[in-house]
Parts: C-alpha cells; structure tokens; sequence
C-alpha cells in the first residue's frame, strides 16, 4: 500500500495525525513534526487497534440500515477532533486541530481516499 500520511497531511496544515489500519494492523502511524502529540504514543496505538475500529463498526451498522451508510465519524476530544474513516479492510484516522473547519477537512479527506479504497 502506498503511503497516505504525506498525501494527507498536504490537504491541510492543520491535519496534525494520521494512522491507516489495514486487517487490525496499524501499517502506518505519523505525527506532523509541527505539532506534537499531546499523549502517550501507546494511547494513540490501543485508540487505532481497539476503540476506532469498534466506533467504525457500530456507526456502520446503524448508517447501513437506512442511512445509506457511514462516510466518516467525528469525535471532539477535549484538545483535538478525530475523523475516522471506512477504508478497504480497516481505517484511516485523522486527528485535527480543534480551531479547524474540521468537516471541511473530513469532506477533502474522504475525497482523496476515493478511488483508492473503501
């Protein structure tokens, strides 16, 4: 697979994180140099292999029951928003800065993912 963080973080200066987990394994995880993590790598590790992947699942569910599915889910943590999303047999995690148009990013995001997986 080809590396997203680079194509990612180019979309927008305020994207500050990105992980791609393909078949529960975390095959890529960057930080963008300007803005440094704000927790324990390990924390970011357990977030990409057991709550993000359950998250994805559940809203799946619910959104293939009448809602045409899930394009990305958005979670506002106290310093940070995330958007997750559905691609090929896993997910991409992007973290963003709170002062963002953090939809307007998640919309440029999923757009470059198009056509590359689902």
């Amino acid at each position: 697979m080809e590396l997203l963080a680079s194509e990612l973080f180019a979309l927008d200066p305020r994207i500050r994180y990105v992980a791609v987990n393909q078949r529960g394994a975390i095959v890529e995880m960057e930080q963008r140099s300007a803005w440094p993590s704000r927790n324990p790598p390990e924390t970011d590790r357990m977030e990409e292999l057991l709550l993000n992947p359950i998250l994805l699942e559940a809203t799946k569910r619910r959104g293939d029951l009448d809602l045409d599915g899930v394009r990305y889910v958005i979670i506002r943590y106290g310093s940070q928003y995330q958007a997750i999303f559905p691609f090929e047999a896993g997910h991409i995690s992007v973290g963003i800065e709170p002062e963002s148009d953090v939809d307007g990013i998640a919309r440029r995001v999923r757009e470059s993912l198009a056509g590359r997986g689902k």
